[in-house]
Order: structure tokens, then C-alpha cells, then sequence
């Protein structure tokens, strides 16, 4: 017995003493770091090196702890993915005979993890999902169960490093969490994280909660940021909404290692859902508002990652608020971009739809229909100096399936707007730089395309290589080449612009218009610019007429004055007339007066892309840009079929006035003198222009209106009005002063009587009604207020009779008022025996004649003639 008892405890001797080689002894180190290596590895799924000593220790649980623990990365990769100073922890014998890892008493101090990806694109980490991809299997949406890990007791994480690192996006952050306690109420059978650090050296709180059967949620707070996320319950699949409440986005560029330029506040937030392997980001709503009052609002929905077909956003970017838009501009000097709205909506397997509105203070261009989105961009990335770089963008511009304007290029700070880098092409229908109204699938003025190129920043951007042309037609050609370095400014340019028309009559019947035979017409204008130094030329030619333009300012002067002159050696009046009647007809294209396109426009809604126009005409925008000016006219040649004659005179601006003239011509033995002024120091802006003519032949005036009816006489004119300028109808209807016009020798076909409602009296004009009715003279004082004309003492005679027009003419409502009393001459106290009035619409007006009135009388009792009776004076004015 006693050697029994001996032989025993020697075998507990002797399997204390192997139990002790095995969980300590040096001699199978190897063995116990091969065991807890095989352990780690399964639980994790990612090889695990041990590559200090592993200790193994006998209780109620093993007792395990690993010093110097090495998780590698991939193949080839330069750098491990992870590594373990210690790790401790205890593990049930029977779990681990059942292959089950419940972990108790977790303690993990020193964890590096190293996230890295080189410039190929090749990363020392692979994400499962990746490598079911890789190997054609259907990606499985994790299954997280924090609360299944732990048992009964806590996890303590000290001193974990995470590193991620990119140099495809240039993306580094830096994760320090110096403490993180996870732990388990049994009770509640609730798992909570509780712990802080700093990502990129801003210092956070974290705060989690993950129930076995209810919803987790986690909360991230940093001293300016408030992160927010929390499990939606689904039936599968995961869903989490979350939400950001950004105080400061200065903060949020220190965490992304970005150059701090932008001060304001923010908010995000979205649903991010993954079902069968699919995710989903739903309810985005991303809201940023800087300090300068500019803003960005996106909102719409991701539907599958990774589907670009399969997105609906709306997004408004504002560089002004609300309150507080610049003023409408007039002139191009002024403009502004207000706000950019841009949608899409886009579904698989159908047409995205899309809109695009560019606000500005002169004008909205707004764009929609069927195409891809008016923006995409991708390779996005933060650079060593810590700028946003934006590797592609894609800019299309105009109609989605058409558009007119498309750049390809790169944004090299995109907060900041530096660093810009684009090839630009255009393609537009050539009708379109003539009239929107042309647009139409029957156009016959071709297109206008080109290229160019964009450089520069938001304070000066540069466009070069500047070519475009006509093509698709023979009607007319126009080329456009040049430089502008400063596009947002229209400084220091280099343009060139050739125009040719081989027959303006084929160019106006491609328009729709009257065809006006005008023969070969060109324009060359070439405009350079350098600094404050402005020079322009130009020349007209038409047919054998020449005229050149030449222009210079130097705009650095407090006052600068624009130096010109208009010289030809030879304009010849046949060819003035054909363009002048071309330019009538051109002047149709604008349709609409402004008053009434407005009111068509409340009646019918904004049609076309670009509405809500305020920018005055480019001539009007120089009239009231303070320049001066003073250009010399010189036209030493004017030739016609009666004669030959010159022209000289000057044009004159400054901040106060524009002076024209004096304009004197002589031709033919007829002239004109004629001067122009505009007071420029109020906001009317009413033009003066006061003159006189003579010798004028009716029947010239006539044929070269086209006008087919016969009537002749010498013309004189004397004037003095005043009117508005915003258009000829405006200065119409406010055209107030006086004139007066008169004309002897002359005669009119008794055909243009009838059609004027005055055959009713042929023996006014004549005895006998003949082909051709004599006129002695004409002469009609008249008064102008405000586009209403009115006479008292227009007359009218012919060999023996008189007659005398009062009443008066409104030009803006087009109607009429008028009054004829014809009497013999010499005998103004008799009886007018057939009185006629006109009243009503001037294209129409109704003509009666009634019964003489009573015989008139003057107050002072005067009632006889003079001895030497004045021609085309009321009689009884002259009565002695």
C-alpha cells in the first residue's frame, strides 16, 4: 500500500511537473504559442503570429496570456496589418472542447493597426466582402453581436493605435484610443463601450450601448462635432440611421487633415441599409452654411452603392443669402452668380431626368429634360499640402441631351476654388447668337462650334486657345479666335472676329425676313486688351463701301477717356440704303417691344432657358459706365447718282452728358444739321436732339421707302425733343418738345388721297378730280408732351383753298383726333362748307364730314386780309 500510494503522487509528481513544462517551460513555448495562434486565428479569421512567449494558466478557466502578437498583411505588402503588445484573457475548457470562444476578464493593451493602400491602388488589408467577391461568392452582411462575445465579465483595451493611409486619395487618419471599456450587464444582457481619444489630434468622447435584442446605439463627441447612430429595427438586413451636427466645419477639416479655409456650421444626416449584400444610403440630407453667407443643401437618396444609375439628389449651392442678393445688374461689369440648383433623377434600366438652374443677377438660364446629370465628378483626394483635389469633373451645360457647353477637367483645391484645369468644348445652333427665337429643327444658320481651354482660380480665370466657327452652312461664316486672360473680369484679351456674308438677302430669307439685296458683306473686329489699355478695330465692308473703326482707352486714369475715330475713304448712298433697309428688317428679330414681351410673359408664364434678363444692351451698358469718350467722325467720300459729298463731325461722353454733333451733310442741294445730347446725371437719361433740314425731295423719301404711291414736294424740318431711351418705342411715347415741317411745291396722286379718306373732297385739292392733286405748300407747327401730338395751326393749300388742322395724335395709344376745316383762301370768316373729322385707331380711323359751322369772327373784330398775304398762315391769323 505504501508503494501504491508512493507510486502515486510520484505520477502527480511527474504530470504536475509536464503540466508545468507544457504552460511554462521554454521546451514547449512552441506548442503553447501554436495552440493560442490556431485559437486567435479562428476567431478572427486572419492569420495571428505570436512571436514573443505565450503563458498558459490552470483554474476554473484557463488563463491565457501573449506578448508581441503580429497580424501580417497581404502578400508582398511592406507593412503588418496589426499588432499586439499583450493580450489576456480566460477561456471556458468546455467552450473551447465545444469550439466555442467566449471571452472573459479581455484585456488588450498596445494595439497598432495599420491600414495602408500605395499608390498602385494595392493595400496591406483585404475586407471579407472583398475576398468573397474575388472568389464569386455572394457578399454576406455582417452579423454584429458584441454582447454575444463578452460573458460575465469586461474588456479593457488600452493604448490602441489605428492608422489608415492612402496614397490614391491621399486620406490619413490617425486613431488614438488611449482607454476603451467594454462591458456586460448580465442582468440587462446589455453591452456598453465607453472610452476616448483623439482622431488626427482632435480629442473625442465615445459612448455605445449594444442590447442582445434591442436596437444598438452609438454616440461620438468631439468639441465641435456630435455624432449620432442608432440601429433600426429590421426583419433582416442591418439599417442605421445617423445623424451629424457639425458647430464648427473648421473642426471637421482638422479631422480630414484640410487646409482650415472655410468657417461656418453644418448637419448631415442619412439611413444607411444593407440587405443580401446590398447597401443602400436612404434620407440623405447634408445642409452646410459658411459665415460669409454662402450655403449648400443636398438632399435625396443613394440608392445602391455603386450604382450610378440609381440616384436622386437635389442640390442648391448659394453664394448669397436669400436677403441679401446683389442688386439686378445692367451692366456686365455688375454680374454675379447668385445660386446653382441642380437635380437628377435617376432609375435603372429608365432615362435619368435632370435640371439645371444658373441664377445670376442679370439673367436665370434654366435647363431640364432627359440626360445625364449636369455634374459628376470622381478621384477625389487630399493633397500633401492639404488641399481637396478633384481628380475629374465633368461640367455640361444647356440643354441635358444637347448641351452647349461641356468641360472636362480638374480642380486642384476645390474649397478654395484654385487650381482649375479644363478643355471646353461648344456646339450651339449659330441662330441662337443671333435671336432665341431662330432656335427650330429647320434652321438654315448652321451651328457654331469650337474649343477652348480654362486655367486659373476664382479670382482669375483664364481661357486660350479660343476656335470657333459656322459649319452645316453657306448662308454666312463667322470665326472667333483669341485669349482672355481674365474671364470673370473680360480682362487682358486678344479676341479676333471675322464675319462674312456672301448675300444678305439669302441671310435675312434664312431668317425669315424680307430678303433686302445688300451684296457681299464683312465684318473684322479685332479687340486687345493689356492691363488698363484697351484697343479696338474694326471694318465694315459692304460691296465697294468701306468703313474702319478705331478705338483706344486706358482705363488705369481716374477719368479715362475712350479716344476713336470712323473714317472711310469711300461709302456710297445706294449701299447705306440697302443696309438700313436690312437693318429694319434685323430689327424683327427682337419681336416684342421689353413693355410687351413683359406682359406676354404674366400672361404665358417664362418660356425658354433664360428668363429674369435685367442686363441692359451692351451700347446702353457704355453710356452708363462713367467713361469718357470722344470719337471723331470722318467720312471723306459719299458718293451718289447726285454727286459726291463728305461728312465730319464728333461724338462725346462723359460721366455728365453725351454730346453728338453738330452732323453736317450736304447732298443733292438738300442738308441736315442735326445734334444729339443726353444727360447722363439723372436716372432718366433723356436724350435731346434738336436740328433742322431743307431741301429734302418728297418723292425721293417715298421711293426709297418702297412706298409705290406718288406724292413730291421740297421738305423742311426744324426740331427740338426730348425722349427716353430704352428703346425707339419708349422714346416715342415720352417724346416731348416741338417741331415744325413744312413743304412747298408739291403734289399728291388723287389715288393716295382715297386711301388717306380725303377723296370724299377732291375740289379742295382740285377743280376737277385728277390723276395728279397740286399742293402749294405745308407747313405744321407741332407740340410734343409725353408721346402725344397735338397742332393748332397745321395748314394745308392748294391753289384756292385752305385748310387748317388743330386736334392731336397719341402715339402710344395709336389713336387719333383730328379736325379739317377747308375755306377759299382770303375768306377765313366764311362758312367751311364740308368739315371733316378723323378720330380713332391710326391704322383705321373713322372719317366723317358734316355741315359747315358758323361763321367764325376774331375777338379783336379784325376781318380783313393783308395787301401781301403770307402763304401757309392761317388766314384768319392774319386778318388786320
Amino acid at each position: 500500500m505504501r508503494y501504491l500510494a508512493k507510486g502515486v503522487l510520484i505520477c502527480c509528481a511527474v504530470a504536475v511537473f509536464a503540466v508545468w513544462l507544457l504552460l511554462s517551460s521554454a521546451l514547449f513555448s512552441s506548442v503553447r504559442t501554436a495552440f493560442v495562434e490556431n485559437l486567435i486565428t479562428k476567431k478572427l479569421g486572419q492569420d495571428v503570429i505570436i512571436e514573443d512567449e505565450v503563458r498558459l494558466g490552470l483554474g476554473r478557466q484557463l488563463q491565457v496570456s501573449a506578448t508581441g502578437l503580429v497580424l501580417p498583411g497581404l502578400p508582398h505588402a511592406d507593412v503588418n496589418l496589426a499588432a499586439i503588445d499583450k493580450l489576456e484573457f480566460a477561456v471556458s475548457a468546455r467552450d473551447l472542447w465545444n469550439s466555442k470562444l467566449s471571452l472573459s476578464n479581455l484585456s488588450v493593451s498596445g494595439v497598432h493597426l495599420n491600414l495602408i493602400t500605395g499608390k498602385d491602388g494595392v493595400g496591406n488589408w483585404q475586407s471579407s466582402s472583398q475576398t468573397d467577391v474575388e472568389a464569386g461568392k455572394p457578399e454576406k452582411a455582417p452579423k454584429l453581436s458584441v454582447a454575444g462575445i463578452l460573458t460575465d465579465h469586461k474588456i479593457d483595451l488600452t493604448d490602441i493605435t489605428i492608422l489608415y493611409q492612402s496614397d490614391v486619395n491621399g486620406l490619413e487618419l490617425d486613431l488614438k484610443v488611449p482607454e476603451l471599456h467594454l462591458t456586460r450587464d448580465k442582468e440587462a444582457d446589455v453591452a456598453t463601450a465607453i472610452g476616448t481619444g483623439s482622431l488626427n489630434g482632435q480629442k473625442f468622447d465615445l459612448n455605445a450601448t449594444f442590447p442582445v435584442e434591442d436596437p444598438f446605439q452609438v454616440a461620438v463627441k468631439f468639441e465641435q462635432i456630435s455624432i449620432a447612430a442608432k440601429e433600426v429595427p429590421q426583419e433582416s438586413g442591418l439599417q442605421v440611421k445617423t445623424t451629424i451636427e457639425i458647430a464648427e466645419l473648421g473642426q471637421l477639416l482638422d479631422i480630414l487633415k484640410l487646409n482650415r479655409v472655410l468657417e461656418g456650421s453644418g448637419n448631415i444626416g442619412a439611413t444607411f441599409k444593407t440587405v443580401d449584400g446590398v447597401a443602400r444610403i436612404n434620407d440623405l440630407s447634408v445642409l452646410a452654411e459658411l459665415d460669409g453667407g454662402q450655403s449648400l443643401a443636398l438632399t435625396g437618396q443613394i440608392g445602391e452603392l455603386g450604382n450610378a444609375e440609381d440616384v436622386s439628389l437635389t442640390t442648391r449651392i448659394r453664394l448669397y443669402p436669400e436677403d441679401a442678393e446683389p442688386a439686378p445688374a445692367a451692366s456686365r461689369y455688375d454680374l454675379k452668380l447668385i445660386a446653382v440648383d441642380m437635380v437628377i433623377d435617376s432609375v435603372p434600366e429608365q432615362i435619368p431626368q435632370r435640371q439645371m438652374v444658373i441664377k445670376t443677377n442679370g439673367f436665370t438660364l434654366d435647363t431640364s429634360g432627359e440626360g445625364p446629370p449636369p455634374i459628376k465628378f470622381s478621384e477625389l483626394s487630399r493633397t500633401p499640402e492639404g488641399a481637396l483635389r478633384v481628380g475629374s469633373i465633368n461640367l455640361r451645360i444647356g440643354n441635358p441631351a444637347d448641351p452647349f457647353i461641356i468641360l472636362d477637367g480638374s480642380v486642384d483645391d476645390a474649397l478654395q476654388l484654385q487650381g482649375i484645369s479644363a478643355e471646353g468644348l461648344m456646339d450651339v445652333p449659330a441662330s441662337s447668337l443671333i435671336s432665341p427665337e431662330l432656335l427650330g429643327p429647320d434652321d438654315q444658320l448652321g451651328r457654331f462650334s469650337g474649343d477652348f481651354h480654362l486655367n486659373g482660380d476664382i479670382n482669375q480665370l483664364s481661357l486660350t486657345n479660343l476656335d470657333g466657327q459656322t459649319s452645316e452652312t453657306d448662308v454666312w461664316n463667322l470665326n472667333v479666335h483669341g485669349t482672355v486672360k481674365n474671364v470673370l473680369k473680360f480682362e487682358n484679351l486678344d479676341l479676333a472676329i471675322d464675319v462674312e456674308v456672301p448675300s444678305g438677302a439669302d441671310l435675312l430669307d434664312a431668317l425669315s425676313l424680307e430678303p433686302v439685296e445688300t451684296g457681299q458683306v464683312r465684318f473684322e473686329i479685332g479687340l486687345v486688351s493689356e492691363g488698363a489699355d484697351w484697343n479696338a478695330t474694326a471694318s465694315v465692308e459692304v460691296a465697294d463701301s468701306v468703313l474702319k473703326i478705331v478705338a483706344d482707352l486706358d482705363d488705369a486714369t481716374s477719368d479715362p477717356v475712350l479716344q476713336g475715330s470712323i473714317e472711310s475713304d469711300l461709302i456710297k448712298i445706294d449701299q447705306i440704303r440697302t443696309i438700313v433697309q436690312a437693318a429694319a428688317q434685323l430689327r424683327k428679330l427682337g419681336g416684342s417691344e421689353p413693355e410687351e414681351q413683359e406682359s406676354k410673359q404674366e400672361d404665358e408664364g417664362d418660356q425658354g432657358a433664360l428668363r429674369d434678363v435685367t442686363l441692359k444692351p451692351i451700347g446702353r451698358s457704355i453710356l452708363l459706365s462713367g467713361m469718357d469718350m470722344d470719337v471723331d467722325i470722318d467720312l471723306r467720300q459719299i458718293e451718289g447718282a447726285k454727286g459726291i459729298s463728305s461728312l465730319q463731325s464728333e461724338l462725346t461722353l462723359n460721366k455728365n452728358e453725351l454730346k453728338a454733333g453738330p452732323l453736317e451733310f450736304e447732298y443733292g442741294g438738300a442738308h441736315f444739321d442735326v445734334s444729339g445730347q443726353m444727360d447722363l446725371s439723372n436716372d432718366a437719361h433723356l436724350l435731346m436732339l434738336t436740328g433742322k433740314a431743307g431741301g429734302w425731295q418728297l418723292d425721293d423719301i417715298l421711293h426709297t421707302l418702297n412706298f409705290k404711291k406718288g406724292a413730291s414736294g421740297t421738305i423742311y424740318a426744324d426740331f427740338s425733343v426730348t425722349g427716353g431711351t430704352d428703346s425707339p418705342k419708349h422714346f416715342a411715347s415720352t417724346m416731348s418738345g416741338n417741331a415744325t415741317v413744312s413743304m412747298r411745291d408739291g403734289s399728291i396722286e388723287t389715288q393716295l388721297l382715297d386711301l388717306a379718306g380725303l377723296g370724299v373732297l377732291p375740289w379742295v385739292f382740285t377743280k376737277e378730280k385728277q390723276k395728279v392733286a397740286p399742293i402749294v405748300c405745308l407747313r405744321a407747327p407741332i407740340s410734343i408732351s409725353n408721346g402725344s401730338i397735338s397742332t393748332k395751326q397745321t395748314t394745308l393749300e392748294t391753289d384756292h383753298v385752305q385748310v387748317v388742322v388743330f386736334g392731336g395724335v397719341n402715339v402710344a395709344g395709336k389713336v387719333l383726333d383730328l379736325n379739317l376745316q377747308p375755306r377759299k383762301i382770303g375768306e377765313p370768316l366764311s362758312k367751311s362748307p364740308w368739315p371733316v373729322t378723323l378720330k380713332g385707331p391710326l391704322t383705321k380711323p373713322k372719317i366723317k364730314v358734316k355741315d359747315g359751322p358758323k361763321r367764325l369772327k376774331r375777338s379783336n373784330g379784325a376781318d380783313k386780309m393783308p395787301a401781301k398775304r403770307k402763304l401757309c398762315v392761317p388766314d384768319i391769323l392774319q386778318l388786320q
